[in-house]
């Protein structure tokens, strides 16, 4: 399938006090690009939600080889690929100006029963207008794991608010890109650019929970921060700077 694509100017709401595009900023993109990918194939959340199917975040990862800026004219492409064991793979680049690669980015997503988020098998998934056109493309995303370092330090603690929510009823996925940076060593945040990220989004959280924060560097230079709720782990990621 050939790339969907738009373009946006992005906002000084979209960046950091440095004027580059926020992780969140990023996740919510790759979302709304999705959303729209499969709306244009006549798949909406109303189509799905009469077939008892909605779309979930399972797990993502970017690499951010150039920051978007403020007033920057961004264009997003976005194709699925074949889907591995229970997880809909999507790639998602994001161009400068000129086309050169800012933002490559993989999601691995799966397809749930709206009323209690239980996982569906892709065989039960209309396949018809979602086709692909046999590029290459690494769908590691579906079976990377993140190692928590031998030793982490709780960092504090987040409560879930109003507006974390979106239509599903949970913290919706581009909150954990705020979520995650705020609670990432400051120092490294105001002197270093986030050159690669990646986030599995494990057990919802949901209004009035609060999650537990976790944090330690790994053996390669990474940060890692784990949010736990009532002994669950709602989400993990791995950051680099």
């Amino acid at each position: 399938m050939a790339y969907f694509q738009e373009s946006f100017l992005l906002t000084a709401a979209e960046t950091d006090l440095h004027w580059r595009m926020k992780v969140s900023s990023i996740l919510r993109r790759m979302q709304d690009i999705a959303g729209h990918h499969i709306d244009s194939l006549g798949m909406t959340r109303d189509v799905l939600a009469d077939r008892g199917q909605v779309f979930l975040l399972s797990k993502v990862e970017l690499t951010v080889h150039r920051s978007p800026r403020l007033n920057e004219t961004v264009t997003v492409r976005t194709r699925p690929h074949p889907a591995k064991g229970v997880y809909f793979i999507r790639e998602t680049v994001f161009c400068g100006e000129q086309g050169e690669e800012l933002i490559s980015a993989a999601s691995a997503w799966i397809l749930a029963d709206p009323r209690n988020h239980s996982v569906l098998r892709p065989n039960v998934f209309d396949w018809g207008p979602y086709r692909f056109d046999g590029a290459d493309f690494d769908p590691s995303v579906a079976r990377r794991r993140i190692k928590a370092p031998g030793q982490m330090q709780k960092l504090g603690q987040r409560p879930i608010r109003f507006t974390d929510l979106d239509g599903n009823g949970h913290v919706n996925n581009a909150v954990y890109g705020d979520i995650l940076c705020d609670f990432l060593p400051a120092e490294k945040m105001l002197s270093q650019p986030v050159r690669r990220v990646i986030i599995h989004y494990e057990h919802e959280a949901k209004l009035g929970e609060t999650l537990s924060l976790s944090g330690g560097e790994g053996e390669d230079g990474s940060y890692v921060v784990l949010g736990e709720k009532d002994e669950n782990r709602s989400f993990s990621a791995q950051v680099w700077f």
